[in-house]
């Protein structure tokens, strides 16, 4: 038979196990929701609910599909380990290593909708500069040689601009998206200057104006239109 003290060493060593394991054990606690009641943000913590220590984060679609999981290493908003976003079909959209707590992370591997690499080419790194409200990156900078091809995503991972930069000087087309897809801006620069064609767009996609630049300065006549495409006016630059 198990003597009395035995019996409450074996009682003891049984509680700590179990108070142990039920700090380490994750809860998820909802924090925000849709309309239609499916989760919008889950936060997930250790420790007991008085003195909680958040460990994770989750954001979802309003479809479901998981957006993003983030890590914290314990202390207050400290990211850790690997960071994932996903696209609303449910393809990984980008990872990046937080383990060493670097404010932007580092290692950053991008896909877009079909899972194939963002950025085809051979790249000498890939390094965010900027994350939206929410989270996810917002301003991604993909380095080839003294080229760096940025791209500025909205916090669905739609493109929102591309641009190219030679030595630190924007070079050759630029575009700006509206949050449907449709082309905003369609601009040609060189050596950092407005040159060459210039078109901003509806968000219906039909032209709003549209010209030439040379050196920075609008020239020739341009273009101004209604949302129906109907021309309003034109300016003649070189008249000025």
């Amino acid at each position: 038979m198990i003597s009395k003290l035995r019996f409450d060493k074996i009682c003891l060593v049984l509680i700590c196990i179990l108070l142990t394991c039920a700090c380490n054990h994750v809860r998820e606690e909802v924090i925000e929701t849709y309309e239609n009641g499916k989760p919008m943000l889950v936060r997930l913590y250790k420790g007991s609910k008085k003195d909680p220590t958040l460990v994770g984060e989750k954001m979802y679609y309003e479809n479901g599909t998981l957006q993003l999981e983030k890590h914290f290493s314990g202390k207050p908003e400290t990211p850790d380990g690997t960071w994932k976003y996903y696209w609303d079909n449910g393809n990984l959209f980008a990872t990046g290593d937080f383990t060493s707590n670097h404010e932007f992370g580092s290692n950053w591997v991008f896909l877009n909708r079909n899972g194939e690499n963002w950025y085809p080419g051979k790249l000498d790194s890939t390094y965010i500069t900027s994350f939206s409200n929410l989270g996810t990156p917002s301003t991604v900078v993909f380095c080839t040689g003294k080229h760096q091809d940025v791209v500025q995503f909205y916090s669905n991972y739609t493109v929102r601009s591309t641009e190219r930069l030679t030595d630190g000087n924007r070079q050759g087309k630029i575009y700006f998206y509206f949050p449907n897809g449709n082309v905003q801006v369609e601009a040609n620069f060189e050596n950092g200057v407005e040159n060459g064609p210039y078109t901003v767009y509806h968000e219906n996609g039909l032209p709003f104006y549209m010209g030439n630049y040379k050196d920075g300065k609008r020239i020739g006549i341009w273009e101004f239109y209604d949302k129906d495409g109907t021309l309003l006016k034109t300016q003649d630059y070189d008249k000025e």
